[in-house]
């Protein structure tokens, strides 16, 4: 069984995407970090809405769109314009939708005292009347900070997953199948896991403003609900423009996302069924 693989796509241009947003993982961690620590997560609406935009915007569009200009490949076609236009299209659904699963299964809350500008969904979730005092109301700025987290997520996943990927290109194909999928559902249960314990397990920076009912079960159990978002979308984001013949469109790349989102949501509310809220 040949052992040799690579990290990186054959694609060069999605290659360069997927280094530039390795690098942008450190970036992320500091700006978290100094956010956090400042207590700048719970300021007015417009400063609000502005470190969650700033944590994504300057260096994951802005940035690329700069250094790729003079690339040979037009911006619109670029794996980075499109990965970007993804994970905007994925996070507003999720988090329009799906975050209200993680207020009434999961157990999450969201308190921000100085922030007024809500957004979520009407229907789906608790009821509006009584969300905003019981702390299940997603503040518009949160939109932006969920960007940033599954980039951060999404760019680490794919690589090492291409990685174990292609050490097995000799294996039987039941072998490699079983393996992708070993693969695929340990890094996504890994990515849901780190996200509680480190953002509101272990530190004490954030739990003023987003906190979960139950740590110890949402660590748990919650991981596995959590990590249906990345069973889906990992192998989804794989696959954009991992072909160079056949690039994504952006009209594609907004369908495939739209797709995504959808069957996250339906596994959100079987696991809703079979389990039930955790906290």
């Amino acid at each position: 069984m040949a052992l040799a693989g690579y990290w990186f796509s054959k694609n060069p241009d999605k290659a360069w995407g997927e280094k530039f947003f390795l690098a942008f993982v450190p970036v992320f961690c500091v700006y978290n970090y100094a956010i956090l620590a400042s207590g700048l997560l719970d300021v007015g609406n417009f400063w609000h809405l502005m470190q969650n935009l700033a944590m994504w915007l300057p260096f994951c569009v802005l940035l690329p769109a700069w250094l790729r200009r003079h690339s040979g490949v037009p911006w619109q076609r670029s794996y980075w314009f499109k990965y970007n236009v993804y994970m905007f299209v994925y996070v507003f659904f999720a988090t329009y939708f799906h975050t209200e699963y993680f207020f009434d299964v999961l157990g999450i809350r969201y308190q921000f005292p100085k922030v007024s500008w809500y957004f979520d969904s009407a229907l789906l979730g608790p009821d509006e009347a009584t969300a905003l005092a019981s702390y299940r109301k997603v503040p518009v700025g949160m939109y932006f900070n969920a960007i940033a987290f599954f980039i951060v997520y999404h760019s680490i996943a794919v690589v090492l997953m291409r990685r174990v990927r292609t050490m097995t290109l000799a294996a039987s194909a039941w072998l490699r199948a079983l393996l992708w999928a070993l693969t695929v559902a340990v890094a996504a249960y890994f990515f849901a896991w780190a996200e509680t314990y480190f953002y509101v397990g272990v530190s004490d920076l954030s739990r003023a403003n987003v906190w979960y009912v139950d740590i110890p079960r949402m660590l748990s159990l919650g991981s596995v609900c959590y990590a249906l978002y990345f069973i889906v979308s990992f192998p989804n984001v794989y696959r954009l423009d991992e072909d160079a013949a056949q690039p994504w469109t952006i009209g594609r790349t907004v369908i495939e996302a739209s797709a995504v989102s959808m069957i996250v949501l339906l596994l959100l509310d079987l696991f809703t069924w079979v389990v039930g809220p955790i906290a």
